[in-house]
């Protein structure tokens, strides 16, 4: 009966699949102009932007031009991004002034009415926010009541895989599933996070734990994950030039998120660190097997460690050849 349950836990039995929205988030220094022809080449309809609420003066050039182009926009609200004079981020306290956030929120999302809002970027880290995750909580308590008064969709900012990695490691372990949890250690988790003492790794945790608490209450509409292969980072040993995917991976993460929230899950913020043009492919067959509604993948050089789908001049890479002709099969239908 054990084996029964766990199959289903992996492999949770077909549904009626509505087709993955896939999109980009192109970073970068290039003009507007070169990335809407990236964009259009890469084929996508959606588009990951943000607006910085405490620079909001009533519209967004970049949010207007991607509108203008014909995209559709998935729209990162963040509060602040505080930059220091060496170049540095460091992070931007969570906002507690509910009434103001609230006020701002209403006019951005006033003005652009997108169908999904995705609240702050990777809310566990802590070169983009500082301050307690319950403040973190209460914000998007507060962003999600502003967003359904407008029937517009809410998700968090993205959980990383790391914390991902940690929260389902530890399930098994909790729940004494020894054997299911040497095997994921084995393909999706870095040593280093197995080390449970190690005060990074606590505070972790622990925050995630809270995330997934919260969101498992909330009437939040998507859990938003950020997920990367090789799902062990090349830095710990896997190969950079990886042509799989992991073994599962992505679905057994998924899978637990959604298990343990009872939310849909979503990625605004998914890629490769490795070069393979058939890692890649491989990735997003994976999403697109997965039943979510968006997956919009980072495309730009010096983010996350990721493999970019365009060069400085605004030309693809052989991945984002690859993309591009993904998403010529996938509108079609093959």
């Amino acid at each position: 009966m054990k084996r029964l349950v766990i199959f289903f836990f992996l492999f949770p039995a077909a549904i009626a699949q509505a087709q993955t929205k896939f999109g980009v988030m192109i970073f970068g220094r290039e003009n507007m102009n070169t990335k809407i022809k990236i964009a259009k080449e890469l084929g996508v309809s959606y588009i990951r932007d943000g607006i910085t609420m405490q620079k909001w003066t009533g519209h967004s050039d970049r949010a207007d031009r991607w509108i203008d182009a014909g995209f559709k926009l998935i729209l990162n609200v963040q509060w602040g991004l505080a930059n220091k004079p060496d170049g540095t981020r460091e992070g931007v306290p969570y906002p507690t002034d509910t009434v103001e956030y609230k006020r701002i929120l209403d006019d951005i999302l006033t003005k652009y009415n997108p169908e999904l809002v995705v609240i702050e970027n990777e809310e566990t880290v802590q070169h983009y926010h500082s301050g307690p995750i319950e403040d973190y909580i209460n914000e998007l308590t507060a962003a999600i009541g502003v967003a359904h008064s407008k029937g517009i969709k809410v998700a968090n900012g993205g959980i990383t895989k790391d914390e991902l990695a940690l929260l389902v490691y530890n399930y098994y372990v909790d729940k004494g599933m020894k054997k299911e949890a040497d095997d994921f250690a084995r393909r999706c988790l870095k040593p280093y996070l197995q080390q449970g003492n190690m005060p990074a790794v606590k505070d972790a945790l622990i925050k995630a734990r809270k995330l997934i608490e919260a969101y498992k209450k909330l009437p939040l509409d998507y859990v938003n994950v950020h997920l990367y292969e090789p799902i062990k980072n090349r830095i710990h040993g896997t190969d950079p030039n990886a042509r799989e995917i992991t073994p599962n991976g992505i679905r057994e993460i998924i899978s637990w998120v959604e298990k343990a929230t009872g939310k849909k899950v979503i990625s605004n913020e998914f890629g490769i660190r490795a070069t393979s043009p058939e890692l890649l492919t491989g990735v997003l067959n994976e999403f697109a097997k997965s039943n979510i509604d968006y997956a919009l993948w980072f495309s730009g050089k010096g983010g996350a460690g990721s493999i970019s789908l365009h060069n400085d001049d605004g030309t693809l890479t052989l991945q984002g050849e690859a993309f591009k002709k993904f998403m010529e099969n996938y509108n079609a239908g093959k």
